[in-house]
């Protein structure tokens, strides 16, 4: 009734979150690969071993994807490009929580396919300890980039905390990149430890044992421990996160070595047209370790092929997982369009190659890919 019009306070956007790595998938899904063959090779042992090989084989599939993870957290560009502005350091945490959720996601549900595979009816119980892990995983792996943010700064020379940097840094990196090495492994075995009272209640009560009080309470316990610190995560990163990117970006290009490219191989001068020539150069330039690719590729294909059995559930997933390792260069090819746009629109091209396309080059690309398919539905056929 006073006349005055209601005003609605506009929100501060989020911070976009980036586009997900393809790592955050593809090393999980070779990873998932042994673990199903691991697990198929296992299924007419006692329930104990399967047991162990999850409390193994579990971790080591959640380190497989941890840095894809956690790469938006400190490592990423925007984090250092983002820097200057008058942003919290509470939206660059959400925004990097926005990926992590999803990404980890994926890696549980590849972890919980090789589970399933070989056998469902007889693994399900596994994939309940899986899942207990993945859920301490879920909250612990934020405070992993909370700890590097707080451990990566520049301490004083005469602090303990520099003495253990440099004593654990060997002196081959800087001090405050050390805790990078370490934390990822410590805090997924910490998810581990957290979860293991929790995982041996549960296979007490598959196996027909009576579970009381201080059974549900050993695995609540480490779960209000593992909240408790996820808790504190926000904070710690709040208090490093302007120390930490600076000197974690400086680490980064101390390790990579000068912004120099280097030198073509000898085997590009081979190739006849210069503009495949142009594609050969960005491609390696752009992809890491390119020619391990290849040859996973060709592994792969030889696998196949050279088998007297048909390819195994294990190995197909193998297969298909290195495909995608090998077409990830196509992406990076896609994002060097605009560059070669640029290059090539003043010159006497075809209007296909001014426009910055790979042309017939993208389809040379994917023919081993498509060769690895084949292979493996013909052997499936013949099988």
């Amino acid at each position: 009734r006073t006349g005055l019009r209601r005003c609605t306070v506009p929100t501060v956007r989020p911070l976009e979150p980036g586009p997900h790595s393809p790592a955050s998938w593809l090393v999980p899904a070779l990873a998932a690969a042994g673990f199903w063959a691991v697990m198929a090779m296992a299924a007419q042992e006692p329930a104990a071993t399967a047991r162990s090989l999850v409390f193994i084989g579990g971790p080591l599939l959640l380190l497989a994807g941890l840095h894809a993870r956690l790469f938006p957290y400190l490592h990423a560009p925007e984090r250092l490009r983002l820097l200057p502005l008058p942003i919290i350091a509470d939206r660059h945490w959400q925004a990097a929580n926005r990926r992590h959720g999803p990404e980890l996601a994926v890696t549980a549900a590849l972890g919980c396919a090789a589970l399933l595979a070989p056998d469902p009816r007889a693994n399900w119980p596994l994939v309940v300890e899986f899942a207990w892990l993945v859920g301490f995983a879920w909250i612990l792996e934020p405070m992993i980039a909370a700890v590097g943010a707080h451990y990566g700064r520049r301490f004083p020379e005469q602090s303990r905390a520099h003495e253990l940097q440099r004593s654990l840094g060997g002196g081959w990196t800087t001090p405050e990149a050390v805790v990078h090495l370490y934390g990822p492994a410590l805090g997924v075995a910490t998810a581990a430890l957290l979860a293991m009272p929790g995982q041996l209640g549960w296979e007490r009560w598959i196996d027909g044992g009576t579970i009381d009080g201080s059974h549900v309470a050993l695995g609540l316990v480490p779960l209000s421990l593992a909240g408790a610190l996820r808790g504190l995560a926000p904070r710690m990163y709040r208090g490093a996160f302007w120390e930490a990117v600076p000197w974690l970006a400086e680490a980064t290009r101390t390790v990579a070595g000068p912004a120099r490219p280097e030198p073509s191989p000898g085997w590009v001068r081979l190739i006849r047209d210069p503009w495949g020539r142009v594609l050969a150069i960005q491609l390696l330039r752009t992809t890491p370790l390119p020619l391990l690719r290849g040859a996973l590729l060709l592994g792969a294909l030889l696998l196949v092929v050279g088998r007297s059995a048909p390819p195994s559930g294990p190995l197909v997933a193998a297969a298909i997982a290195v495909c995608g390792v090998w077409l990830v260069p196509n992406r990076s090819l896609g994002l060097q369009r605009p560059n070669r746009q640029r290059l090539a629109a003043a010159l006497p091209l075809p209007a296909s190659q001014r426009e910055g396309r790979a042309g017939w080059w993208a389809i040379l690309m994917w023919s081993p890919v498509l060769a690895v398919l084949l292979a493996v539905l013909g052997r499936l056929g013949l099988g």
